[in-house]
């Protein structure tokens, strides 16, 4: 009986730790979010400095060209791989000409934005979340508070909009990496032709495709990057509980990513439709 109760004991309890932590989440975020004009009032030297840290990294990072190359890479396999799906699929029916419309059907509403929320979610996330752990860990925020600056906004807030503000660029060239990457696939590997490629693409690539995407990978970016900073701002156990929070960070914010790009798809494309494919 001794053994039994702690155990039946958390499990009474557990509904209710679910039910603080989503308040506490809720609270969080809500704070960061209304406190996005006063960051951009008081902080904009800082968003500014985060805009280059998150878009070029630093260190090792920056080297490589930080996160825009990183993205950009995912998404041109990404490409590489609807392509060569679509190409296969197509004509084992015998409509091997008409692949550059599934690979511009797939890449604009599917692989692209999906994998650009996945690529931040393991670098800016994580980063973020590695950022504010340390200096929770080493009492710099402590320290911001003891000098009368809220350091949620300063902190938490600016990375926010940081974020918000740098998806553009990443995006531009995430979307620019698999579309290059469906041409190459297709004229160079696979003969397709530059006119029918350029053709069968831009038919059925309507703009609104992309606008779509951005938009979902916004609201992903929003998502991730709320997550991260939560995490981060609340770790708590010296070094190890900064890894245990980026590691729960991105486990959270990944199932985020794929529940926003779902909610997101369903609301736009339920109610409009780009893709007509006639005789």
């Amino acid at each position: 009986m001794s053994v039994l109760s702690p155990k039946l004991e958390a499990v009474r309890r557990a509904p209710l730790r679910t039910l603080d932590a989503i308040g506490a989440h809720g609270l969080f975020y809500a704070r960061v979010l209304t406190g996005i004009p006063r960051a951009l009032r008081r902080h904009p030297g800082e968003i500014v400095k985060l805009i280059a840290e998150l878009g070029t990294g630093t260190g090792a990072l920056a080297l490589v060209g930080g996160s825009i190359v990183i993205v950009a890479s995912i998404t041109f396999f990404a490409g590489a791989v609807a392509a060569a799906q679509g190409f296969e699929s197509s004509s084992s029916l015998g409509v091997g000409s008409l692949s550059p419309l599934l690979a511009a059907f797939f890449t604009a509403r599917l692989s692209t934005p999906l994998l650009a929320g996945v690529a931040l979610s393991v670098t800016l996330g994580a980063a973020t979340t590695s950022q504010l752990g340390a200096m929770r860990i080493s009492e710099e925020i402590d320290a911001i508070e003891v000098m009368a600056i809220p350091s949620l906004p300063y902190l938490a807030t600016t990375r926010v909009a940081a974020g918000m503000i740098v998806i553009t660029p990443l995006y531009i060239f995430a979307t620019l990496g698999g579309f290059l990457a469906d041409y190459l696939l297709l004229v160079f590997f696979y003969d397709v032709g530059a006119g029918n490629f350029s053709h069968y693409f831009f038919l059925y690539l309507h703009p609104m495709d992309i606008v779509f995407s951005y938009i979902q990978v916004l609201g992903m970016v929003i998502v991730v990057m709320l997550v991260h900073t939560f995490y981060g701002y609340n770790a708590k156990g010296g070094p190890a509980g900064v890894g245990e929070a980026v590691g729960r960070s991105v486990r959270a914010s990944l199932s985020g990513v794929m529940v926003v790009n779902l909610l997101i798809a369903m609301a736009i494309y339920s109610n409009f439709n780009t893709f007509h494919l006639g005789g």
